[in-house]
């Protein structure tokens, strides 16, 4: 029933006349492609839901959950705009404390982000190359500048070089998946 209602656009440009063949099949092209998109994503979306524990299976994870997964990982990755408008995401040390995640930093993209109150992302991961199984957590929020912090306080970087600079990011929205 879903794909006879997915395909009704097809249909009715099927029907069109032959003189505008070329927008027809350009039309008709685009809509096959979406068509396929929103099919991929049904199916996507119903495995995400689905109990089984077969491998490779999806799974949500509960805010709980992805909470549990910040709290035990030590690394992860800050997607933020470096630049004029330019992406970059950076492996960085973190903590989670009080349900922000704490980010030590030195002078530079990174910092000046977190200045101006950008929107950023952060991921982390604990993953089984060997049993392909592994969770992914997100982190939507607002970085700003925490402060100053002292060697040994807050998050403990593995890279050398002064790191004065504390980044905090407030989530705004956490989401998870499991796999396997």
């Amino acid at each position: 029933m879903l794909t006879d209602v997915l395909l009704r656009p097809t249909r009715l440009l099927a029907s069109a006349p032959r003189r505008t063949a070329g927008a027809l099949a350009n039309a008709r092209t685009a809509t096959l492609d979406l068509v396929a998109a929103v099919s991929d994503r049904l199916v996507l979306t119903d495995l995400l839901d689905d109990e089984c524990d077969d491998p490779g299976s999806l799974h949500a994870l509960t805010e709980q959950e992805c909470r549990d997964v910040l709290g035990r990982g030590q690394v992860g990755r800050l997607a933020y705009i470096a630049r004029a408008g330019v992406p970059d995401i950076a492996p960085v040390n973190y903590t989670y404390v009080g349900g922000a995640v704490l980010i030590r930093s030195g002078p530079g993209p990174k910092l000046q982000a977190a200045e101006r109150g950008d929107r950023v992302a952060f991921e982390v991961d604990e993953l089984d190359g060997d049993r392909r199984t592994g969770r992914s957590v997100i982190v939507y929020g607002v970085a700003r500048r925490a402060g100053q912090i002292a060697a040994h306080e807050g998050p403990q970087p593995w890279a050398a070089g002064p790191r004065r600079h504390l980044i905090q990011i407030d989530p705004r929205r956490i989401t998870g998946r499991s796999v396997g």
